[in-house]
């Protein structure tokens, strides 16, 4: 068999997996992807009102919520980017936020790090009813300028 054709290298098909074919050497499918962008005044404003805290419950878990403590006058611009990322997590799993995931349902940490950790609750996990036989990991991004954040999640299918 020839290893390369006009293309680049040929890889064979390892095995077929619920009707799809995964390659040997392939981490996974790209089950869906999401990007969000906010302006972060918007949060401010949100957060200079007198539900400030309603709000900020409603957005993170407890425990970002804790880590929230050390941001100073960078927590809109936390807020604002866990936000974004939030929406951009339910558009890649494609059920926006509402009655299959809530905001607290989504808790994002860093790692040792610093990267951004997505946890879903496991009750959410049920609540979604993706396709069995898989695991499933989100990759995330988050972003922040002085005007806006931005983020971009991927939701990887792995056999």
């Amino acid at each position: 068999m020839k290893d390369y054709n006009f293309y680049g290298p040929i890889i064979p098909f390892s095995k077929k997996v619920k009707g799809i074919y995964v390659l040997k050497g392939c981490a996974g499918l790209i089950y869906g992807i999401g990007h969000d962008v906010l302006e972060i005044e918007r949060i401010s404003a949100l957060m200079d009102g007198r539900l400030r805290d309603k709000f900020i419950e409603r957005i993170l878990t407890a425990r970002e919520i804790e880590l929230s403590h050390c941001r100073g006058r960078k927590l809109p611009e936390y807020v604002a980017g866990r936000f974004s990322a939030k929406e951009a997590i339910v558009k890649a799993l494609g059920c926006g936020i509402g009655s299959t995931l809530g905001f607290t349902d989504i808790e994002i940490m860093p790692d040792v790090f610093g990267k951004p950790e997505v946890l879903l609750s496991s009750e959410a996990w049920s609540r979604l009813k993706l396709p069995e036989g898989w695991n499933y990991k989100i990759h995330l991004t988050i972003t922040h300028e002085r005007r806006l954040a931005s983020a971009f999640a991927v939701v990887e299918q792995q056999s």
